[in-house]
């Protein structure tokens, strides 16, 4: 009941940041083109999971997604909000920079501006973002996703037009980069929570299924079972009438 309702106001949430993170990665990658990216060190990954289980498959798809990407490169750093991320990572030896748990509904802003400025400093020191996360498309259907959040990049955007720009690039990148950053781990983190309760969701519906299962085999045994005492104990009262007559 408590995860229906919670997920009743995070998915309404998670569809508004839906039109909001695209038209921002559009207007980024415009604003990227022009400018050069030089990397320069290990990626840094931002993993979202929950922090306690009781929720199907969620962290173990997230989790798993950011292990097939890690493994792409020989070293990795890590920002893990969620005990389930910040276990998992360490019991693979790779200790995280920051770590976050107890956000239940949302990130707190302190919390949000912390891991937004990191991003961005080790963006200009030349390294990659990647935020790993649940995408929530309906309470039916979620799916992990890794986004390369810095440099922005969009799958699918072939030939970029030129654009003029006023103020330069450069100015642009740096006055909207942490704003972009910050509202885009937001919205990040809003449909890793409506996609955790929908798991929640299904998880319960599933436990509940799975006992009045149980529920209606064991009732059929004990109906079973009486019902083989009932028929030896009037086959031993009849035996013994006999008996007793001969």
């Amino acid at each position: 009941m408590v995860s229906s309702a919670r997920l009743k106001g995070a998915q309404i949430r998670a569809r508004n940041f839906g039109d909001f993170f695209e038209k921002a990665l559009d207007i980024m990658v415009k604003i990227q083109a022009p400018l050069k990216h030089r990397e320069g060190g290990p990626p840094l990954f931002i993993v979202i999971a929950s922090d306690k289980g009781l929720a199907g498959d969620y962290n173990a798809g997230v989790l798993k997604l950011a292990e097939l990407e890690i493994n792409r490169f020989e070293k990795v750093d890590v920002i893990t909000v969620g005990q389930k991320a910040e276990r998992f990572f360490l019991s693979r030896g790779i200790k995280p920079l920051l770590r976050y748990h107890g956000m239940n509904k949302e990130l707190t802003p302190e919390a949000l501006g912390e891991i937004s400025r990191r991003a961005v400093q080790e963006y200009k020191n030349h390294r990659c973002v990647y935020a790993v996360y649940t995408y929530f498309k309906n309470p039916a259907v979620q799916q992990a996703r890794v986004v390369k959040l810095l440099p922005p990049e969009k799958s699918g955007s072939g030939q970029m037009r030129e654009y003029i720009f006023e103020p330069s690039p450069e100015e642009l990148m740096e006055s909207v980069l942490e704003f972009y950053v910050r509202n885009s781990l937001y919205g990040f983190y809003i449909h890793s929570y409506a996609s955790e309760q929908a798991f929640r969701v299904r998880a319960m519906e599933n436990a509940t299924q799975n006992a009045d299962d149980l529920l209606e085999d064991l009732s059929l045994k004990f109906h079973q079972e009486r019902k083989a005492i009932i028929t030896r104990e009037i086959t031993e009262i009849v035996s013994g009438a006999e008996n007793y007559l001969h």
